[in-house]
């Protein structure tokens, strides 16, 4: 009796919250960071705009070399180096002259399965 008394004046002290709401504080930060991380990755996917990707790079040496970048309809040509970045050229985009080169033989069953469009394990 004086066991169960002494636990009702302890749980039911002035200013200490009770663990259901410290367990229901941590369940609502939890969700928040699981809500804003989910809208952080639909917007590093892309959520509209322009389409930019990086369509070929050749390496001159170390930590240099030429890009070819596609923002949305236009194609940049960029040297690129330590010091430096430069535009070399800017033309409009044209699907059958920046169209990325075939993989050689030897890769292609292997690049397939890279991307996750090896036809042979679909059924």
């Amino acid at each position: 009796m004086i066991a169960a008394r002494f636990i009702l004046a302890t749980a039911a002290q002035p200013g200490a919250p009770s663990w259901w709401k410290l367990i229901g504080a941590f369940l609502i930060v939890f969700a928040l960071l699981i809500v804003f991380l989910k809208l952080l990755g639909r917007m590093q996917r892309g959520g509209g705009g322009t389409e930019a990707s990086l369509l070929r790079i050749h390496a001159l040496g170390p930590r240099r070399s030429v890009e070819v970048l596609r923002c949305g309809e236009t194609v940049y040509t960029l040297y690129r180096s330590d010091q430096a970045m430069v535009l070399l050229s800017q033309e409009p985009f044209d699907p059958r002259r920046h169209a990325p080169p075939p993989p050689s033989p030897a890769l292609a069953g292997w690049l397939d399965r890279l991307r996750g469009t090896d036809r042979r394990h679909r059924g």
